[in-house]
């Protein structure tokens, strides 16, 4: 096995030409979302992690929020927040021993070293904001382009692996390469970063497309690289001298290994190597790196990829890989277990698409991997966990979440939710209650119950309405409404629809918060928050509608866009109360549609 010293080499650095359209997009779907072909990682959007309710914890990036769901050891949702985006680019999370931790970035087009590039937020246990470091100019134009971002931590220190765009070279050229960064916990200070050309000795690499970090049992800083070019072009293991948990890591004394060379055809795209990185993670006595790789270093599909399996010798640093697979598959998963782990993948069928049939290989402490067994469920960005005994990891789809179970017996599943006693998992209206539940636009009526039947109030439609509509603040706080007061939550809410012609209230002087709403009014609400524009040459075919009234063409609205339907055919029932559940259909619809 060839061992290296990194040193500090004038960089021969192979220019990219990646469209920004490559960075992550907010995803709507975790399912095979660690799949990825050439230059194309991106940063992990989904985790998953022990908390002390007895059950787990998921944190996954949506849109311009991180979405934390706090589940009991029955798997029944507890607590559910949303954490903001302080930064418009998502770097990643982790849950530490002490804190939790955020990464937020953004682009730094002018290439100004006064730019915050990078912000590292604290959170406590609890969810509370604490502080955070932030890292400006550091030779980044765009950070997290086209790689990902892992942290490990030691002691006081949290040390964080990445990528970024740099500045442009005399030619106008920004190549792409790693960085690596050590924040102290204490005063979220950072002590030190390494990201450029000149940091070869602390592990720099020119075109990384993928980066794993641990801080293993002897207590050092190892990662793991895809790299294209420089140093070298393979996957490459940094092992940093100097111990974890010091406050630097830039002492130019990494030893680098080759765990697996990428070979380049002359007038061939560097950028296409011919792998993808999986997993990282160590035993007592080896590293174990997981990757699917064609053989050749020249394909750009997973059609053409098996997985392998590196297992690192940690003293001698000599290497051992091992072929699981028959070419036709994702980018693996690996899990760390008691004493070894296991490797996970899905296969692609003939014309290449993912298939749900999960492959999976057992591999002891030594890195001896068994013979690989197969049952079916889809994989996720969403690294697998191993607690009590199995390995669980979930995925989502739009608001469905699933949770599933790797044991002795093989796979199962388990479609999740808040705990309503009153809606049930195969009820029409339950993706409809979970979305409005989880995003808080409407509340539990009691712990486990939704009030699936309970008349909505005309407080609860207002705010609900408010609420999915981004709680826009309203232009003056104060009302003329004798029936509400800046203590109630839905105070801004009433203000914001009055000022927004939605409603007027049940009197000049009276709101009439504890009152029930007619579905009439309900859909008008939302008709007018719509922009009021009627639907064109829309037919009345419920009888019990009037033409002409002010809440016909917010009927006919609704109707023709699906986001309310009638009792039957040629009823609507517009008299009667609206129900919470038919509340969250109508938002739901609204917003989804």
């Amino acid at each position: 096995m060839k061992k290296w010293l990194a040193s500090a080499l004038a960089a021969i650095v192979f220019m990219l030409a990646i469209p920004l359209g490559a960075l992550a997009a907010d995803p709507q779907s975790n399912i095979n979302a660690q799949n990825y072909n050439t230059w194309d990682a991106v940063p992990v959007t989904s985790y998953l992690f022990e908390n002390t309710l007895g059950g787990v914890t998921r944190v996954e990036r949506r849109g311009s929020t991180a979405l934390v769901e706090e589940y009991g050891a029955d798997l029944l949702l507890k607590n559910s927040l949303e954490i903001p985006m302080e930064l418009p680019l998502w770097g990643g999370f982790f849950a530490g021993s002490r804190y939790n931790f955020f990464v937020f970035g953004q682009s730094n087009p002018v290439e100004r070293d006064s730019v915050e590039v990078i912000r590292v937020v604290k959170y406590s246990k609890s969810w509370e904001r604490l502080g955070q470091a932030s890292l400006k100019g550091v030779n980044t134009s765009v950070p997290f382009f086209c790689g990902s971002l892992r942290m490990a931590e030691a002691g006081s220190m949290l040390y964080l692996r990445t990528s970024h765009q740099m500045y442009a070279d005399r030619a106008g050229n920004r190549s792409q390469a790693n960085m690596t960064v050590a924040v102290r916990q204490s005063d979220m200070s950072v002590t030190d970063s390494a990201h450029q050309v000149e940091d070869v000795g602390c592990g720099y690499m020119s075109d990384s497309f993928n980066q794993f970090l641990l801080v293993d049992s002897e207590r050092r800083v190892v990662a793991l690289d895809q790299c294209d070019d420089f140093p070298s072009r393979g996957a490459v293991i940094s092992i940093f001298a100097r111990p974890a948990g010091s406050f630097t890591i830039a002492d130019g004394n990494v030893v680098s290994v080759m765990v697996q060379p990428f070979p380049f055809v002359e007038g061939g795209d560097r950028r296409i190597t011919g792998a993808s990185l999986g997993g990282f993670g160590e035993t007592e006595t080896k590293y174990i790196a997981a990757y699917s790789f064609d053989g050749a270093g020249v394909s750009d599909k997973s059609a053409d990829k098996a997985v392998y399996l590196a297992v690192v010798d940690k003293k001698t640093l000599e290497v051992e890989t091992v072929c699981l697979s028959d070419p036709g598959v994702t980018t693996p998963q690996l899990v760390m277990t008691d004493g070894g782990g296991i490797v996970l993948w899905n296969e692609t069928d003939k014309a290449g698409n993912i298939t749900d049939t999960l492959c999976y290989a057992v591999f002891d402490g030594e890195g001896a991997v068994g013979e690989t067994q197969k049952d079916e469920a889809p994989l996720s960005d969403c690294a697998p966990l191993f607690v009590d005994g199995q390995v669980m990891w979930y995925v989502s789809d739009g608001d469905s979440v699933t949770f599933y179970t790797l044991s002795d017996e093989g796979v199962s599943s388990r479609r999740v939710g808040a705990p309503f006693s009153d809606v049930k998992e195969d009820d029409e209206m339950y993706d409809a209650v979970l979305w409005s539940v989880k995003r808080g636009y409407i509340l539990m009526e009691t712990e486990d119950s939704f009030g699936r039947n309970t008349p909505a109030r005309r407080a609860e439609v207002v705010m609900g309405l408010w609420r999915a509509m981004g709680s826009p603040e309203p232009k003056k706080l104060e009302t003329g409404f004798t029936d509400i007061s800046p203590e109630d939550p839905y105070y801004k809410a009433v203000i914001w629809a009055s000022e927004a012609g939605i409603t007027n209230g049940t009197t000049p002087t009276t709101f009439d918060p504890n009152g029930t709403l007619k579905r009439q009014d309900t859909v008008t609400f939302l008709f007018r928050a719509a922009g009021a524009a009627a639907p064109a040459g829309r037919q009345n075919p419920f009888g019990d509608v009037k033409n002409g009234e002010y809440y016909t063409d917010a009927i006919l609205w609704a109707v023709d866009k699906g986001i309310a339907k009638g009792t039957s055919t040629t009823l609507f029932s517009p008299l009667r109360s609206v129900t919470k559940c038919e509340l969250a259909a109508f938002l739901y619809r609204w917003k989804n549609g």
